[in-house]
């Protein structure tokens, strides 16, 4: 299926973004391999899209945007095997209905199984390489399978995000653990808790910053909570409150008050306005600390 002047603010969770000149829905994946065969032999712009919830879009994409529906999934085992368009919280389910444990960190989060492998989304001390096993990709014209340690993992990063639309995930292999599936509910239970109580009114793309490594932290260490010492991160939330930065707002956004790392969308906002507030708080941030944030969203020109 393909739309012409698509608008993508109809595909972000943060509700922001123009028309792209071409939207391709792909649900084959020899479909999918064969429209990235094309477009990167023609040399033709094109940005992969899963959930969208964690994307800034700008206010036109004079390319091509390919959204991802592939969606079977499966289980043998221990073992999930889900194409990239599979929403990520089907795979949580499954995995609790069988007892596996792995994926708690995940409850409540949005998006697909590809953006969270792609990204290394996680949460609560975990992350997506956890329990990954390998990973069935397209890549410069060849469709291969990458091991985990092929992935190039690391906190929010992946080979697939370092690359761009070289790598295409689609299909990956969640390898888990047999476990107490009353304990697997409860933490379960415990994390949508937690999660619930960020849910704003206003549309958001989740985290918009990265947590700080230890090591990049030049500050008096004396001031950190000893847990941040003990996880190796210091929360990108606690260092833009420090800066001063509780109900910073711009141009039809705003930092959320019930969380210091979510933007909000407070209606009618562009790339340009979210860009602007986040130039101001990483100044802020950077002038106390001298600490560099970095996006978690990703922002597609």
């Amino acid at each position: 299926r393909v739309k012409l002047n698509e608008l993508l603010s109809k595909h972000s969770t943060f509700k922001i973004g123009g028309p792209a000149r071409y939207y391709v829905e792909v649900v084959e994946e020899s479909k999918i391999v064969e429209l990235l065969n094309f477009l990167s032999g023609e040399g033709i712009k094109y940005f992969v899209l899963g959930g969208g919830s964690n994307v800034l879009f700008p206010e036109e994409y004079d390319g091509v945007v390919i959204k991802m529906k592939n969606e079977k999934f499966i289980i043998k085992n221990n073992e999930i095997i889900a194409d990239a368009g599979v929403a990520l919280a089907l795979v949580v389910n499954l995995a609790v209905e069988n007892g596996l444990t792995g994926l708690e960190w995940a409850v409540g989060i949005p998006g697909t199984v590809g953006g969270a492998a792609r990204g290394n989304a996680g949460a609560y001390g975990s992350d997506t390489s956890k329990s990954l096993e390998k990973a069935t990709i397209w890549q410069d014209g060849e469709v291969i399978e990458l091991s985990k340690a092929d992935c190039r993992f690391s906190y929010r990063d992946s080979l697939f995000k370092q690359q761009g639309g070289n790598s295409v995930i689609l299909r990956v292999y969640f390898k888990l653990e047999k476990g107490d599936k009353v304990e697997i509910m409860k933490t379960m239970q415990e994390y949508g808790l937690q999660r619930g109580c960020r849910i704003t009114s206003n549309p958001t793309c989740g985290c918009s910053f990265k947590n700080v490594e230890i090591k990049d932290y030049a500050g008096d260490r004396s001031l950190l909570d000893p847990k941040f010492i003990e996880r190796g991160k210091i929360p990108a939330g606690w260092l833009i409150e420090q800066a001063g930065c509780a109900n910073v707002a711009g141009h039809h956004t705003r930092l959320s008050n019930l969380h210091n790392n979510i933007l909000e969308n407070t209606g009618g906002a562009t790339q340009g306005d979210i860009l602007k507030l986040v130039a101001e708080i990483k100044e802020r941030v950077y002038n106390k600390f001298k600490v560099e944030l970095e996006e978690e969203m990703e922002i597609v020109y």
